[in-house]
């Protein structure tokens, strides 16, 4: 991840660090952590951030190819963006009520947000690229709960009984 900071512009992939540590962190609080939790969290929360993803591709879309060339002034620009924002979350939040597999909602909001930021904020491996920002912003998620996961694998955790409290 800091190669993209080292590695001069036309080589460098702009890779979002912050995607992959907020669903490093995502991974623990889904639940993953123990022997056997690492699959049924993956499963929470790949498909979950997919679909976050999908609507923060819709909704820069339609910041940037509908509202951006219309140069309608800040203060119509930023109510049509306030309307495109509630818009879009609505489809997510349905989404979460009526789809089994998109149910873990914090997951949702990591793509969604990571979307926003990678392709706003000139990530990615064609910054500004709103194709190339959601496929950097998917694998850049992707990325966090497998190391999650590789983290405790690799530590090596071993449990320890605990002995009880000595009664007074």
């Amino acid at each position: 991840m800091a190669i993209s900071g080292v590695v001069p512009k036309p080589y460098a992939i702009l890779f979002p660090p912050w995607a992959v540590f907020i669903t490093w962190a995502g991974y623990f609080a889904a639940g993953g952590g123990g022997k056997g939790q690492g699959m049924p969290v993956f499963k929470k929360m790949y498909i979950a951030i997919l679909w976050g993803d999908i609507w923060g591709f819709a909704g820069g879309y339609g910041l940037t190819k509908v509202i951006g060339p219309m140069n309608l002034g800040l203060p119509v620009t930023l109510l049509l963006d306030g309307i495109i924002i509630f818009l879009v979350n609505q489809p997510i939040l349905w989404g979460t009520r009526w789809w089994g597999p998109i149910k873990y909602t914090p997951a949702i909001f990591y793509g969604f947000a990571t979307f926003f930021s990678t392709y706003f904020g000139g990530f990615g491996f064609i910054p500004g690229n709103i194709y190339a920002a959601f496929i950097t912003a998917y694998l850049a998620n992707a990325i966090g709960p497998l190391f999650g996961y590789l983290q405790v694998r690799l530590a090596m955790i071993r449990e320890v009984p605990v002995k009880e409290p000595a009664k007074t």
